[in-house]
């Protein structure tokens, strides 16, 4: 067992669990998603996720990650997505209990979701979605 991220989107387009999952849950990554509202929002939360990192001490990972949140995001309608870890946040209002409260985790800088510099960082533009991490 280890620290996974804790991932939710803004659901903006309103997909369903069933259009997400067609979409997402192809591959060799096992992709599962759920659906939920929290205080008048709708949201999706991605249930099966890498281990955590620090996204600004492994910039490798975080652009493979990065590229796939991205994709998320899109097709969600361009909501804000949160982050955090699992140790501190649940996945869903409906996993919370009278000892761990649902909170929404920290909204990610829409500075940390733009394309790495091509010409700075040149050995970031080759990494794969979702490449190296670890699950």
């Amino acid at each position: 067992m280890g620290v996974n991220f804790v991932i939710i989107f803004e659901n903006r387009a309103g997909r369903t669990e069933e259009e997400i999952n067609r979409t997402f849950g192809t591959g060799c990554i096992p992709n599962e998603w759920v659906c939920f509202s929290y205080e008048g929002g709708s949201y999706v939360s991605w249930c099966v996720t890498p281990r955590y990192f620090y996204p600004e001490d492994d910039p490798e990972r975080w652009e493979a990650l990065r590229k796939f949140l991205v994709r998320v995001r899109e097709f969600l309608g361009g909501g804000e997505i949160y982050l955090g870890n699992d140790v501190i946040n649940l996945m869903t209002p409906e996993d919370a209990t009278e000892d761990r409260e649902f909170f929404l985790p920290m909204a990610v800088p829409e500075e940390w979701l733009l394309e790495p510099d091509a010409k700075s960082q040149p050995e970031l533009a080759r990494i794969q979605e979702l490449e190296g991490l670890i699950w």
